[in-house]
């Protein structure tokens, strides 16, 4: 009994010789962490405001400034496990954190696959927010850009939520950045028309319409003869930058074809 005594005694006293020795390197760990602690709060503040600043994206700000954060505390509690010779645990930090990392990585391909498109949107911007834009079948205004995904507003007051990797791998239409549009006509009319006269009557008239720029006049040119018929294709161009302005402008421009063809008592 008296010799398992003087073997927990002798254990005892060996870790607090050991204890004592390292005494100072812990308390140098314990502060040099807290420093790096109180850093990475003050970096994370200043990289957000400054980001937020450039990008005007709190949900980018956010995540760069936490990246940040998370880095400078990794830096710091590695440099605490260094002076308390703790070097197998930082290895073994290090592989779990690479584990960990591809595991997640392959679990959520979807989820990494629309942030990273959504970050290509943020910074590089083929759309903004109000613009108009035409992505996966859809057509309406981009009210909010989010890591993940975007909202569109169609023209039926639908709220349309879009995952950022659909848009990022499909054409995307951005009407907003086109400064013109063309409003493509085409009519059918017999073969004994004046085509002179049609030409004439209905490049007069369309000048008129509301919203076709005066610059550009329309446009009138004979497509197709079949013997029958005549195929006749009317461009007007219009400012492409007002909100539902095609489909209005195109409304009137048929409207006053039809008039300017059909005379009031024919029709």
């Amino acid at each position: 009994m008296e010799h398992w005594i003087d073997l927990i005694k002798t254990k005892l006293e060996g870790w607090l010789i050991g204890f004592v020795k390292l005494l100072p390197n812990l308390v140098l760990a314990v502060l040099i962490f807290v420093l790096f602690f109180l850093i990475s709060r003050y970096l994370r503040r200043m990289v957000y405001r400054a980001l937020l600043k450039f990008s005007n994206k709190p949900a980018v700000s956010g995540l760069f400034s936490s990246i940040i954060y998370i880095t400078f505390l990794f830096v710091g509690l590695f440099i605490s496990l260094e002076l308390l010779h703790l070097e197998k645990t930082i290895s073994s930090l290090l592989a779990g954190a690479g584990i960990i990392g591809l595991a997640l990585g392959f679990a959520f391909q979807d989820l990494t696959a629309n942030f990273i498109s959504g970050l290509f949107i943020i910074f590089r911007k083929p759309f903004d927010v109000g613009q108009i834009i035409d992505t996966n079948g859809f057509n309406g205004t981009v009210e909010e850009i989010k890591l993940r995904s975007t909202t569109l507003r169609t023209y039926q007051g639908l709220h349309i939520i879009l995952p950022n990797k659909d848009i990022f791998q499909k054409p995307i239409t951005n009407y907003s950045l086109s400064g013109d549009r063309r409003i493509d006509i085409v009519l059918t009319l017999p073969f004994k028309t004046d085509v002179d006269q049609i030409e004439q009557r209905l490049v007069k008239s369309l000048s008129d319409v509301t919203g076709i720029k005066k610059d550009k006049k329309p446009e009138v040119y004979f497509s197709d003869y079949t013997g029958d018929t005549i195929k006749i294709e009317i461009w007007c161009w219009i400012d492409n930058k007002t909100p539902m302005g095609y489909t209005r402008a195109k409304h009137d421009v048929i409207k006053k074809a039809h008039e300017t063809l059909v005379p009031p008592e024919k029709q």
